[in-house]
């Protein structure tokens, strides 16, 4: 993890689903192509240059952000947060006119937040 300056690390379900990476596997090829370079780079900037538009903290989303690329005709997101050095992928998603889908991602990824800050569950390096 040292070659990142930003390390993100991956939310796993009590059932020990990885769901960031059900995620990309439900992705086009264009897609993860895409969504590879995006956080290579992503993980190469330091926390506090992490700023629009590809990053923007939520409003309303309780220290949740969303990491933000365009591929596909679609608006992709991550939807995360920093905590201890790292910042936190909870969900998956895309987003088009203020909706999220899947709909009720942001709902998830704050149970998701929870749960990871209370160390009820594991999370992994990002690594796919």
């Amino acid at each position: 993890m040292e070659r990142w300056r930003t390390p993100i690390r991956c939310y796993v379900s009590p059932a020990d689903n990885n769901k960031i990476a059900k995620w990309y596997r439900g992705l086009l090829p264009q897609e993860k192509a895409d969504a590879d370079a995006f956080l290579v780079n992503m993980r190469k900037i330091q926390i506090r240059d992490w700023v629009m538009p590809d990053y923007r903290r939520l409003k309303n989303g309780e220290g949740l952000g969303e990491l933000r690329w365009f591929s596909e005709n679609k608006n992709h997101r991550l939807l995360g947060f920093f905590m201890d050095g790292f910042w936190y992928a909870l969900v998956g998603c895309t987003h088009k006119q203020k909706v999220y889908n899947p709909h009720d991602a942001l709902q998830t990824a704050k149970k998701y937040k929870g749960q990871v800050e209370r160390g009820e569950v594991n999370t992994v390096e990002y690594d796919l």
